[in-house]
Formats: C-alpha cells, sequence, structure tokens
C-alpha cells in the first residue's frame, strides 16, 4: 500500500475539520485588519481577501460583520491568553522575577496582538455588540492574573490592604504606556519600568 499524498490527506479532512479551519483564517485575517487597518476601516471585503476566501464563503461562515468581529474577540483572546501563560511559565524562583515580569508585561503591552485588542476595547465603548465579549475576556485575564500574583507573589507579612491590586496597577500602567506609543519620552519610560521594578509594596 503506498504512501497517502497530501491530496490524499486533504480528502481525508472531516467537514467539521474544513469548516474550522476557515473560520480559523477568516479570524486571523480579521486580527491583521485590526491591527494594520484599524476597526473603524476594517471591512468584511478585505477580512475574506486577505483570508484567501471568497466573499461567499465569508458570509455562509460570518453572515454579518458584527458576528465576525464578536468571534475575533475570543479568538484573539485565546492567542493572547496562550502568549500570556506562555510567557508566565518562563518566570523561575530567581530574585529578579519582579523585574523579569515587568519585562514580559511589558513586551506583551507593546506586541501586535496588542494593537488588536485595544482596537476592540476602544470600539466596544460605543458599538455595543462588542461590549458583552469584550468585558467577558477582561474578566477572564483578570482572574488569570490573580491566580498568577497570588502563586508568584505570595503576600508578605504586613504587606498592604492594597497588595492584591498591584498587578492590575502594574498591567493597567503598561498598557497605558503602550498606547501612548511613539509619543511616550523615553527617558521617562525607563524611570517608570524601574521604578515598577524596585518599588516596596
Amino acid at each position: 500500500m503506498g504512501a497517502s499524498s497530501p491530496s490524499n490527506f486533504k480528502q481525508r479532512l472531516t467537514q467539521d475539520e474544513k469548516t474550522a479551519e476557515t473560520r480559523r483564517r477568516l479570524l486571523d485575517a480579521a486580527i491583521a485588519c485590526l491591527i494594520d487597518r484599524g476597526y473603524a476601516n476594517t471591512t468584511t471585503s478585505e477580512i475574506a481577501e486577505r483570508a484567501g476566501l471568497s466573499r461567499g464563503a465569508q458570509l455562509y461562515h460570518f453572515p454579518k460583520k458584527e458576528e465576525l468581529l464578536t468571534n475575533a474577540v475570543e479568538h484573539l483572546f485565546q492567542l493572547k491568553f496562550g502568549e500570556i501563560k506562555e510567557k508566565v511559565s518562563r518566570l523561575t524562583s530567581e530574585n529578579d522575577r519582579r523585574a523579569m515580569a515587568i519585562d514580559m508585561l511589558w513586551e506583551v503591552a507593546n506586541n501586535r496582538l496588542t494593537t488588536a485588542w485595544i482596537e476592540l476595547v476602544v470600539a466596544s465603548r460605543t458599538d455595543s455588540y462588542l461590549q458583552k465579549s469584550v468585558s467577558a475576556a477582561n474578566d477572564r485575564v483578570s482572574e488569570f492574573i490573580n491566580q498568577s500574583f497570588q502563586e508568584l507573589f505570595p503576600r508578605p507579612d504586613g504587606a498592604s490592604v492594597f497588595y492584591d491590586l498591584i498587578p492590575h496597577i502594574v498591567c493597567l500602567t503598561l498598557e497605558g504606556m503602550a498606547l501612548e506609543g511613539m509619543t511616550l519620552n523615553s527617558e521617562l519610560t525607563t524611570k517608570i519600568l524601574a521604578a515598577l521594578k524596585t518599588f516596596k509594596p
């Protein structure tokens, strides 16, 4: 019996697998559009083109732009969440763990996935169909951050009542700094990052 060819392998894909792959291509393309074009300029036609699919295929899987972008929120969350989990797993018990965590969060705050996320968060302020999914994704990230912080940085004796808020303060600070982008003074950025790494909780 001869070896299976790539074409035979493709023929053996189930319909569910084909559907999942097509949807993934559309969602990846939607995220790419958000990054490159921004939410306001993202169209379903361009998403279909970037995915290498016909307009009809896009409409079959996601008849409305709202449905496509709502699903993109969850897809983006899974990508970002996977990235954050992978980076958190690298943190060791060494003395510089806090500095490593700050650098990791700063890297995440400045990557392309976060650019797409910011586009969706800003859009959810006025486009109500996004609000629920964006808020739910934010809640899941916050829960993971809380859990990771408690495991990596156990509450020391005499810690402030605000100790548990530290990871959220840090994340929001870094996200705000990243949002400023190139307009933020590089010297100020360096000083803030150093302060986050060394301040006494």
